[in-house]
């Protein structure tokens, strides 16, 4: 025990090792600092450039093809700037630049000039040009022989907002000539610099776009000269900008570069450091050492084996003391960690039903483990693997459970990163909560979005599938986690309509109106109606249908109620029609369209589904159909009742007078081939006719009833409100209302 020949040994053997050891460690970063970090920099700083030049061109390209797209294809439009003073052209036209507006949140205003009558159309009115504000901006336009893409920046006149700067595309309508007038079209500058700050960080990078004068689009950011070295620039093939980028405070990277000597300092006093305070740790660290020996020396008779006392190496009873601590010790964590997290996933069950309160005792101890007080706040993320079941069927359990692992270590990663208390928990197959809990006045909303952001990126970037994240609003008190938690589910539901791989915030959702879902079940019915009469107009209706949901933001389960209707409807319309068509309905049909609603996960994969589905629902009828033997003798009676079903006189008995059939067996030719009998056929038409004068006209009832074919305007009324649901009067008031 005196010889004290360990601590000689300790401090001879770690003396080297530590020498050789920081001067690698020294000399390895001074090398890379000094010759990848300013190249890593600009490279990184190059491939953000390229990005955002990439995204704003591709934007502003999609607009131009939009633009392009409606100028060659529209004949409405057409018609509008080739006929002044027509008012249903106008407003289709002021249609097309409402959905032009809707489609591309860039896009400030737009609007068409006529060069026939010298007037401008927005999307409120039609003017004269010398009336409308921006008039210059198109006198200039009219003088240019060739458009460019996109001009420079320019203050938008006429507008209640104080200098808005605008960038604008004019394009000749048609291209080619321009004859007949021009679409110009305007995109916001602050749009732009938005959508760029959401690319970078404006804390760290600085973004600038010139034109092709190098006049800056915003001109409050600029570049420091010092900055120079770590800027990047890259010049729009399509516009011909110059996008700009710079790291902030790069002085760093000049001193990182050009500090040889100061490093070199560093290092020897490091070595220096470190050799003499590894003499004064190694001996201070000796002594609880040396005390220990002596105690193992005063009592080894009575501890220490006779196999042990003889022993030259003096630490054999630490070493077995140490074993059996450390496996007593393990045994003892692993119960721990497992009653951890029993006890945590119970506590989160708890609070995100509200249940908090039952066991006070429990509450209690688990909120001072959080630390949870009387001012914490919190705020609920819900995390849901998109395409579940093919996620279920490409993995198996096992790698299954894997990949659940990886999420919620990527979640505890990004969490710690960035500093936020974080509760976690998986509360089912395919979905993870996130408990975000503050003990700060702090935007709770912003960070759980930052963090959320991080891990669908990274899961984006690194695993075969992609998450869907939805987000509360923030809870001033534990009694509203429960209340957060249901908003994140509402929210992440909404990726059927919003689509996948994404996060979605909580937005308030108005009730339905009822005649809204009116408006729904009335194109069902039309989609529905039309199938079945292999009426080509069908797709159209059928695309409104989609498009309204769509544009409404339906949840999950409104979309599943409407589409059970749908499929109740067309049942409902295909029974009493041909056995062909209704065993083809009951074996393949029916179960096509459910299990397209069940297994889609967006409402373009739901709306692919069912329009195949009919596709094929419409060569079944088309074909039996034309098997028909007097399939060409009713497609002419359709004609000609389709033709004069405004005349009060006409019946089957004049039908079967004109035609030469039996009233009888004409009725049933009605029933095999429409699918429906001929006062029911005669009245579906009349009814689309005075709905269409309801909508289109300002005609009275009793006009229209005599215009539909019925002489007494109270038996129209009557069958009118039986068919639709809704008086003629009140089928009116709500058409305005939705318009």
């Amino acid at each position: 025990m005196k010889n004290n020949t360990y601590i000689k040994r300790m401090m001879f053997s770690y003396l080297p090792i530590l020498f050789l050891t920081i001067s690698i460690l020294i000399s390895i970063f001074v090398t890379i600092i000094n010759e990848l970090n300013v190249r890593n920099a600009i490279q990184a700083n190059k491939v953000t450039t390229e990005y955002i030049s990439n995204m704003i061109d591709n934007s502003l390209k999609t607009i131009d093809a939009d633009a392009r797209k409606v100028i060659q294809t529209n004949a409405e439009l057409q018609a509008f700037l080739e006929t002044p003073s027509d008012r249903l052209l106008s407003y289709a036209a002021s249609n097309v630049l409402s959905e032009m507006m809707v489609q591309h949140n860039f896009i400030d205003s737009i609007y068409f000039y006529r060069a026939k009558d010298k007037m401008v159309l927005d999307q409120s009115t039609i003017r004269s040009m010398s009336d409308f504000p921006d008039r210059d901006f198109i006198r200039e336009l009219l003088e240019q022989p060739y458009p460019v893409n996109w001009s420079s920046p320019r203050v938008k006149d006429g507008t209640n907002r104080t200098n808005l700067k605008v960038i604008t595309l004019g394009r000749k309508v048609p291209l080619d000539t321009g004859s007949l007038g021009y679409m110009i079209i305007n995109v916001n500058l602050d749009a732009i610099s938005k959508f760029t700050d959401g690319m970078i960080d404006r804390t760290v990078t600085n973004a600038q776009i010139y034109d092709a004068g190098h006049q800056p689009f915003f001109p409050n950011v600029f570049f420091e000269s010092k900055d120079i070295g770590v800027q990047a620039a890259v010049t729009s093939d399509y516009t011909g900008w110059t996008y700009q980028t710079g790291i902030k405070g790069s002085q760093l990277y000049s001193i990182l570069l050009h500090g040889n000597l100061v490093w070199i300092v560093a290092v020897l006093g490091a070595i220096a450091l470190a050799i003499g305070s590894m003499f004064y740790v190694t001996r201070r660290s000796y002594r609880p050492i040396e005390a220990i020996l002596h105690r193992i020396d005063r009592f080894s008779n009575a501890v220490i084996s006779n196999d042990l006392k003889n022993d030259t190496n003096e630490f054999a009873f630490i070493d077995q003391a140490i074993e059996r601590l450390i496996t007593n010790n393990m045994a003892f964590q692993e119960r721990q960690v497992e009653h951890l997290a029993i006890r945590r996933q119970q506590f989160l069950q708890n609070l995100l039903n509200g249940e908090y309160a039952e066991d006070q005792e429990v509450w209690k101890l688990e909120s001072e483990h959080y630390g949870m007080k009387n001012d914490t706040r919190f705020i609920v993320a819900l995390l849901e693997i998109d395409h579940y079941v093919q996620f279920c069927m490409t993995y198996n359990q096992k790698d299954q459970s894997l990949f659940k692992f990886v999420i919620s270590s990527v979640a505890v990663e990004f969490s710690e990163q960035n500093q936020q208390q974080v509760i976690m928990e998986w509360v089912s197959k395919n979905r993870l909560v996130l408990l975000h809990i503050s003990h700060e006045d702090q935007d709770l909303e912003h960070h759980l979005l930052k963090l959320t952001e991080q891990i669908r990126s990274w899961i984006e970037a690194h695993l075969d599938f992609t998450v869907t994240l939805g987000v509360g609003t923030v809870a001033e008190d534990v009694a509203l986690i429960r209340r957060s938690y249901q908003e994140a589910g509402q929210a992440v539901n909404r990726k059927v309509t919003l689509g996948i791989n994404q996060i979605i915030a909580t937005v308030e959702g108005n009730e339905k109106l009822s005649d809204e879902w009116f408006t729904y079940l009335q194109l069902i019915q039309a989609v529905v109606r039309q199938v079945r009469l292999t009426d080509q107009g069908w797709s159209a209706a059928f695309n409104k249908l989609f498009q309204e949901m769509r544009v409404q933001q339906l949840q999950r389960g409104d979309i599943e109620r409407l589409l059970q209707y749908f499929i109740f409807q067309m049942e409902r319309e295909l029974e009493g029609t041909q056995p062909e068509i209704e065993m083809y309905w009951k074996t393949s049909l029916k179960s096509e369209l459910m299990q397209g609603l069940e297994h889609s996960e967006t409402l373009e994969q739901i709306e692919t589904c069912y329009r195949v589905a009919l596709e094929k629902m419409l060569e079944q009828l088309l074909e039996l159909s034309h098997n028909r033997r007097h399939h060409a003798l009713m497609k002419e009676i359709r004609s000609y009742v389709a033709e004069n079903f405004t005349d009060p006189n006409l019946s089957l008995a004049l039908l079967s007078d004109r035609f030469q059939v039996n009233s009888k067996y004409l009725s049933q030719l009605f029933k095999e081939e429409i699918g429906e009998n001929f006062s029911d056929f005669l009245i579906s038409l009349r009814m689309e006719f005075a709905k269409k004068r309801l909508t289109e006209t300002l005609e009275t009832v009793q006009d229209i009833s005599v215009r539909a074919g019925y002489t007494n305007s109270i038996s129209f009324s009557r069958i009118f409100k039986k068919c639709v649901g809704l008086s003629p009067g009140q089928y009116r008031e709500s058409q305005q209302l939705t318009s």
